[in-house]
């Protein structure tokens, strides 16, 4: 699949990656539709892209806002060739401390909301044999990380969507990707649900970075790309050494156990 003069949906458009993705997607000649929470960020992106880019502005874990999105999107674009499945939401602590909304709110944006739209774009590309879906996932849906346990089952999930359907609709000429990515150098940080990152390693890496991987991800079809590619190895380590994985994840997590236990104590 060649991004010039393909039809693009963008989520989480307004920002960070999302932002960086519609970017890089314009300069490689693709027509794009961006959706967001935010209008008035993501009218600023628009009008950084030369103000002719539609956009629908809704919260995707709605699923009727999600569907009117794409109804006007299409309305407007056309048959839509690639997808890319952004928009998330991160929560960091205590499973045990987690509100039950909290839970609802993660795993319908990050999940199902991706499930939701791949299931409107798909019966059009099976009927034209084009398209692919790009899933923006975390190395958190590849290694369980502590006090990020909502977070990371709504990243698993997603990681198992885009293995299954790969193979579902690759006879079909349908590509299906994901990105995985470890920090970030976004917002996501400052929301008040994550703590602030002090990691020694792995560095934030720019949101251009991540977009950069979406990109090529597409022109070569492959299945999964991981930001930065040396963190392939914690998966790698996790599976051939799992005790080695956890006593180095247990060690970075070590005063945030400490307090824990602390606390139940």
């Amino acid at each position: 699949m060649r991004w010039d003069g393909a039809t693009v949906v963008v989520t989480g458009a307004s920002r960070g990656i999302g932002r960086s993705i519609a970017t890089a997607a314009a300069e490689k000649g693709a027509r794009l539709g961006l959706v967001a929470r935010s209008a008035d960020a993501l009218a600023a992106v628009r009008d950084e892209l030369g103000g002719a880019v539609p956009i629908a502005v809704a919260d995707l874990a709605d699923r009727h806002q999600l569907e009117q999105a794409w109804s006007t999107l299409t309305k407007e674009l056309g048959p839509v060739d690639i997808l890319v499945n952004n928009a998330g939401v991160g929560i960091w602590g205590p499973f045990v401390d987690t509100r039950e909304d909290d839970v609802d709110a993660v795993i319908s944006l990050n999940l199902v909301a991706a499930l939701q739209l791949t299931r409107l774009a798909l019966p059009d590309m099976i009927r034209r044999r084009r398209g692919h879906i790009v899933n923006i996932g975390s190395i958190a849906g590849r290694v369980g990380v502590p006090f990020e346990a909502t977070y990371s089952a709504s990243k698993f999930g997603l990681t198992g969507f885009t293995e299954a359907l790969a193979l579902e609709v690759r006879s079909f000429r349908i590509g299906v990707s994901m990105v995985n990515p470890g920090p970030v150098a976004t917002e996501f940080f400052a929301d008040a649900r994550w703590p602030r990152y002090a990691a020694a390693r792995p560095r934030p890496v720019p949101p251009a970075r991540v977009a950069s991987a979406v990109i090529a991800a597409v022109e070569r079809n492959d299945v999964e790309r991981v930001v930065p590619r040396w963190l392939r190895v914690a998966d790698v380590v996790r599976a051939v050494v799992p005790r080695l994985y956890e006593a180095g994840a247990r060690r970075a997590a070590a005063p945030q156990l400490a307090e824990f236990r602390r606390r139940w104590s």
